[in-house]
């Protein structure tokens, strides 16, 4: 194993973990690369063939509507795939941009399906993971459809803290958070103001403080309430 991956917080599981455990004759090449903060890993139309996970920073999916104002469909963490499209179709409809300074490990397409042909275990680990998305986008529907804003907001924040602290990024209750308001708000269905404004009774309750780029979850059980998550 090249010393980047053993040194890897994302080795172990996602695409990266199933392409090393795959039971494949086939060699696991995967090149590496960067992205400057606001800078595109992937364009809308790009025909690239490569599925790239990021390795470290944050990036979000996202499209514009026909006025110019932008819709934030996800938020890409370290370990989550960007463009998974090319294993379905030869360009890629939603653009992907770095939200900080992005790292990233790159796979060939091609070869990934050759791997999977040999070991139908891969394809399986690839269904789940796109699986997963697909719980992630059809919450986040029900969000914008049926709760309030600081509901929306509670999950987000509560969502951010599961996905990291599984991924051992996230440090007890306290994890990066470079998102911007105006990010928040794209994701969200508000405005930059209505998130300010949340965010200040967050605050002024000790429910979360962001602190030079880290949140700080104060109070996880009122978090959870809001958020209407219940624990088992």
């Amino acid at each position: 194993m090249p010393e980047a991956c053993a040194s890897c917080p994302c080795q172990d599981g996602g695409l990266c973990g199933a392409v090393r455990d795959a039971r494949s004759s086939r060699r696991r090449r995967k090149t590496e690369g960067t992205v400057r903060a606001r800078q595109n890993l992937f364009r809308a139309g790009e025909e690239s063939g490569r599925v790239a996970v990021i390795r470290e920073g944050w990036a979000v999916r996202f499209t514009h509507v026909p006025d110019g104002r932008r819709q934030v469909l996800s938020i890409l963490t370290p370990g989550d795939i960007a463009g998974a499209e090319f294993i379905m179709r030869p360009s890629i409809r939603v653009p992907v941009q770095a939200l900080t300074d992005l790292s990233f490990c790159a796979f060939d397409v091609q070869e990934l399906k050759e791997i999977g042909s040999e070991d139908p275990g891969l394809v399986w680990s690839f269904l789940e993971i796109c699986a997963a998305g697909r719980k992630e986008v059809e919450s986040r529907l029900v969000d914008l459809g049926r709760r309030n804003a600081e509901q929306r907001l509670a999950r987000l924040i509560a969502e951010l803290h599961r996905r990291l602290s599984g991924r051992g990024l996230a440090d007890g209750a306290s994890m990066p958070f470079p998102l911007r308001q105006q990010t928040i708000a794209d994701a969200l269905g508000l405005t930059q103001v209505h998130v300010s404004r949340v965010m200040s009774s967050f605050r002024e309750n000790n429910i979360v403080q962001v602190i030079g780029g880290r949140l700080h979850i104060l109070d996880m059980e009122a978090l959870l309430d809001i958020a209407e998550i219940y624990r088992r």
